[in-house]
């Protein structure tokens, strides 16, 4: 028999402990939680009630335990037994990674008054696997006085000692949480006509920046006289890539996926471009509402079509080239600026940074973003802690 292999794990994510046992025959493998002094399978059933964890022989000789959605209580140690007389058995440990968290019952307030000349002590506690490092320095980046004689740049410390104040300052700590690519798409279905020039836009938010790109036919997109990509950064999250097709062709309709990738995870959004036919080439020439709603139709998916999500259908105009999002007061825009308004009423809509959320495999639509970035105020001395493993 063979010792169980050791296995660390995130927390959210899969792990598999492994047991190899030689010439078993009739007998059976059985596996512990021996922190939780729990049975959790023997052979291939599950005597536990929880669904997580999993039995699979992988041959004849291996057997391995597998656990889905790994938690904080999942860690420690794990028996492999067999029922023979005497009982055999190898033991392996899983270790559950858990990410830092300041736990703010613990640690002090976003605000603290002290008087002049006073002391005063502050406190930053957080939980996580490995026990998570703090650190505090000043936003300023100059020493912090500790004493007359100790003076720091950095102190490793859970707590700040701070004596004999001389004025109130406000300090502030900024936390930047990173996290995988969010795909957010102001238009999932387009039509345009062959000849004429598109933009698709696909907007990102990820930390640390993501890497974007366009992908067409399972090929990525690059910049040549076909195309034409354009990068915005905005922030310290949020990426908008533009992709101009020009001359569309018959091979240049179909998905075009927004790809996004960081070190954290990765996302991804599709357009559909579709070709929009015309059978008289004079249909552009619009002269009352009736053939603005004709020829400009703009329709709302319902969120049980298109798997579940609603999706924007976007149709460029031939005569300026304009793109008219779709709204429920298209017709109200339409009537108060004229037919001649058609180009300026889609570009005021472009401005107004309208965006649907695509997430990889999450249905429906999602509103404007929140900020990552927590910003804490603290009435002291321009000092914050930094929290790392």
């Amino acid at each position: 028999m063979a010792p169980v292999t050791n296995y660390t794990a995130a927390v959210g994510k899969t792990a598999d402990l492994t047991c190899r046992v030689q010439n078993l025959t009739k007998y059976k493998v059985a596996w512990f939680h021996m922190d939780r002094k729990m049975l959790l399978a023997i052979h291939k059933t599950v005597v536990t009630r929880m669904s997580r964890f999993s039995v699979v022989q992988d041959d004849q000789m291996t057997w391995s335990l597998h656990i889905d959605d790994v938690t904080r209580e999942d860690k420690g140690k794990y028996m492999c037994q067999v029922n023979t007389e005497p009982m055999i058995s190898q033991v392996g440990y899983l270790d559950v990674v858990v990410p830092p968290v300041i736990v703010d019952e613990l640690s002090s307030g976003s605000s603290v008054v002290v008087q002049e000349n006073g002391n005063v002590t502050l406190t930053c506690h957080a939980e996580g696997n490995p026990e998570p490092k703090i650190s505090w320095v000043r936003e300023d980046q100059r020493h912090i006085t500790l004493s007359k004689r100790r003076k720091v740049s950095k102190l490793e410390e859970s707590t700040l000692g701070l004596s004999k104040i001389r004025s109130s300052v406000s300090k502030r700590i900024e936390l930047k949480v990173q996290f995988s690519p969010i795909v957010l798409l102001p238009n999932q279905l387009m039509s345009a006509p062959l000849g004429s020039s598109v933009w698709l836009e696909c907007k990102t938010e990820a930390y640390p920046r993501a890497v974007t790109f366009w992908k067409h036919n399972y090929t990525m997109v690059m910049s040549t006289n076909k195309y034409k990509l354009e990068e915005f950064h905005h922030d310290d999250y949020t990426t908008t890539v533009k992709l101009n097709i020009k001359q569309l062709e018959l091979g240049d309709f179909g998905k075009y996926l927004c790809y996004s990738r960081n070190s954290f995870g990765e996302n991804d959004g599709t357009v559909d471009l579709h070709e929009l036919k015309r059978d008289h080439p004079n249909d552009n020439k619009v002269k009352n509402i009736q053939d603005v709603e004709k020829i400009n139709t703009i329709e709302q998916y319902p969120l049980e079509r298109q798997g579940g999500r609603g999706q924007n259908h976007v149709i460029f105009d031939m005569e300026d080239n304009g793109i008219i999002p779709a709204s429920n007061n298209i017709n109200n825009d339409v009537t108060k600026g004229g037919v001649e308004q058609k180009s300026q009423l889609g570009r005021e809509r472009g401005k107004n940074d309208i965006f649907s959320s695509i997430l990889s495999g999450n249905a429906g639509l999602r509103a404007s973003p929140v900020c990552p970035t927590m910003v804490l105020l603290i009435a002291l001395s321009a000092l914050h802690a930094h929290v790392t493993r």
